[in-house]
């Protein structure tokens, strides 16, 4: 994002609007081509070009913090998965199949195949309705571990979910940004046409003007 240059357009844009607001402005303008429907159209682009820029912020900033929540409550959520593991392990020592079943001869890697390996796990557990009780791991602390495992994946896909709806809002207002450039370009071209001898009301629409020419202005006005 180049939000420097989004919001100087942006201010370029505003600049040229307010300056036909005063009529006299506006009607030397509409003489070289710069018509009401020309300025209303410039209105709505910036509208367009406001509202894409703040969508887009938003939709990066809820993906930031969701960002921000997966990092704070995963490494809790791993660890409390391998020590589950590791007790089924020891109360399963005696009945291979089963804990083979389990898929925990060896923990994965941290993130997230560690996370979808635990939230394979709970499911087993779950489903072959493992008393852990007697090794201090409660029903209710396995249901709960499970919530949490399945927590993590549901932010996973939101953050997804988010960071594809912002790409697709930075097309968007790209897209808007640049309309609005050409807006800009096509003012320009109507104003030095129409203030083409009167460099300081060109400077006033945020138009630089030549040293050279500013000089040559007031030469021709001594």
């Amino acid at each position: 994002m180049d939000s420097k240059s989004d919001s100087s357009v942006l201010e370029t844009a505003l600049l040229a609007i307010s300056g036909m607001e005063q009529e006299s402005i506006r009607l030397m303008m509409e003489a070289y081509g710069l018509t009401p429907e020309r300025k209303q159209q410039g209105e709505s682009l910036i509208d367009k070009a406001k509202s894409c820029q703040k969508d887009q912020v938003a939709l990066y900033d809820a993906q930031w913090s969701l960002s921000q929540q997966l990092n704070a409550q995963m490494d809790a959520v791993q660890a409390q998965f391998k020590e589950h593991a590791n007790v089924c392990r020891t109360a399963l020592r005696r009945e291979p199949t089963l804990l083979y079943s389990l898929k925990i001869n060896r923990f994965a890697k941290e993130g997230w195949p560690c996370i979808r390996q635990a939230a394979y796990f709970y499911a087993k557990v779950s489903e072959q309705e493992l008393n852990l009780q007697p090794y201090g791991v409660s029903k209710k602390e396995l249901e709960q571990a499970s919530a949490s495992v399945n927590s993590l994946l549901a932010m996973k896909g939101e953050r997804t979910q988010k960071k594809g709806m912002a790409e697709s809002c930075t097309q968007q207002k790209n897209a808007a940004f640049k309309a609005l450039r050409q807006w800009i370009s096509e003012f320009r071209t109507t104003a030095h046409m129409a203030y083409r001898d009167d460099p300081q009301m060109l400077e006033g629409f945020g138009i630089v003007v030549p040293t050279t020419r500013k000089k040559r202005k007031e030469t021709t006005q001594a």
